[in-house]
């Protein structure tokens, strides 16, 4: 499977690469890399924010703590003084010795890591579900399989999904204590972008009629260059490398029909499907 690559030797890994480099091995990681990596900025924020050379600091273990406990303390914190969070981070961690910005970083990084665990969850039971029961996963090309599972994607679940990850993140931008914290723009941030993604999948209404679109921009181009000469054999690459220029282009430029969340263009094996299935190619 496709696994990011190493950091440089002389380079410190940042705390969120190993989740980075096992997400990224994933097949629907494309989807919401973006959700995925604003996730783990904040959480390399905290970190910094927390750490000790003491290794066996309770410091150490202090995020574990506030994450198993974190719908408890969102509850109080919400109704209590500015300076209320941190007492309660102290309090339900048992780490008295915390500092208020390391009880809050350890808050903000219970937080990212509750909506990342939203996002893994999502791309694992998608994946599971796109199988039969039971079945293994097939020895297909990796870009091959990864399609196959993008194709099994329920929108409806996804955008679930990504309103839980914003509502896990929005404590960080939401509780007084919180309001002039360092990680507060970042997590402004990734709360804007996943619910413009989430407009994304909801604009037109009807996610099919915006890929039929799609779809028939790919069959005009293919029939016109057939009309105009081109080999019926060139054409599929030549309306694939064209499909992928329109996707490159900054979103103000795109065709309208180019959906909103479209992140990378389609294989060549699916615009030959599509050519196919629309009777534009042979089968």
């Amino acid at each position: 499977m496709k696994m990011a690559g190493s950091a440089p030797a002389h380079q410190q890994p940042k705390p969120s690469f190993g989740l980075i480099e096992h997400l990224s091995a994933q097949p629907l990681y494309l989807l919401c890399c973006d959700e995925i990596l604003h996730a783990c900025q904040l959480i390399d924020q905290c970190c910094i924010r927390i750490q000790t050379d003491d290794i066996n600091s309770e410091l150490n273990t202090l995020c574990v703590k506030v994450s198993q406990l974190e719908e408890a303390i969102s509850q109080y914190a919400m109704t209590g003084p500015s300076q209320h969070l941190a007492d309660l981070v102290r309090q339900y961690s048992g780490c008295h010795f915390a500092t208020d910005d390391q009880a809050h970083a350890a808050y903000i990084m219970a937080c990212a890591v509750k909506a990342l665990e939203v996002m893994s969850d999502w791309m694992l039971e998608t994946e599971q579900n796109a199988l039969p029961k039971g079945m293994k996963v097939p020895e297909w090309p990796w870009d091959f399989y990864c399609e196959f599972v993008e194709r099994q994607v329920n929108e409806t679940e996804r955008i679930e999904a990504l309103d839980m990850y914003v509502i896990y993140l929005e404590p960080i931008t939401t509780l007084p204590a919180l309001k002039s914290d360092e990680s507060r723009p970042l997590a402004l941030y990734a709360i804007r972008e996943a619910t413009r993604r989430k407009g994304g999948l909801h604009s037109g209404q009807d996610r099919n009629k915006e890929m039929s679109t799609r779809d028939a921009a790919l069959v005009k181009k293919a029939r016109t260059l057939l009309h105009n000469g081109m080999p019926r054999r060139s054409v599929t690459t030549a309306v694939h490398r064209w499909f992928e220029q329109q996707v490159a282009k900054p979103s103000k430029e795109r065709p309208k029909w180019v959906a909103l969340e479209t992140d990378k263009a389609l294989t060549r094996k699916r615009v030959e499907a599509i050519l196919k299935e629309h009777k534009v190619l042979l089968t």
